[in-house]
């Protein structure tokens, strides 16, 4: 059985890589894209060879939770015992804006320079942003819900 801290951080990863997943699929309908379009430049980013097979959308959107997940698991590392929730917000919101930043930046233009175009600057940041403001929810100490407490002390049994 995994830890509390693992099943939290998975929690925590599965909740900002689903806020992602509903801002594209908005986003994109909105916008008159294909949505699919982004999975499957996800799957084509980290394995070239399956950008044409069917199973490249699917393929995307595993990666995207994989990914999601060890993100959130860094976080909890680094944020996950602070008491305060809009440190953790905060944390959150910061920590999003960066990986943002450093992928649109700086690593998807080197090994991906098409996915960097699918979507506007601004709805892939508000993507990131959601990330973060839905991990965070997930770890917000004494929350009932799936992690109430983690962060706090532990009560002795009465």
């Amino acid at each position: 059985m995994p830890s509390r801290k693992v099943s939290v951080a998975v929690a925590a990863g599965v909740a900002g890589g689903m806020a992602e997943v509903l801002w594209v699929v908005a986003a994109t309908a909105m916008l008159g894209s294909d949505g699919w379009a982004i999975a499957r430049a996800v799957g084509a980013t980290v394995l070239p060879a399956m950008a044409a097979s069917s199973l490249a959308p699917w393929i995307g959107l595993a990666i995207h939770f994989l990914l999601s997940i060890a993100l959130a698991s860094v976080f909890v590392r680094a944020f996950g015992r602070q008491r305060s929730t809009a440190t953790l917000f905060l944390g959150a919101l910061g920590a999003l804006a960066t990986v943002w930043a450093f992928n649109f930046f700086l690593l998807l233009p080197l090994i991906n320079p098409v996915f960097v175009a699918l979507l506007p600057y601004p709805v892939t940041l508000v993507s990131k942003l959601l990330f973060g403001v839905a991990m965070a929810a997930v770890l917000v100490p004494g929350r009932k819900g799936i992690a109430p407490g983690f962060g706090a002390p532990r009560r002795a049994p009465a």
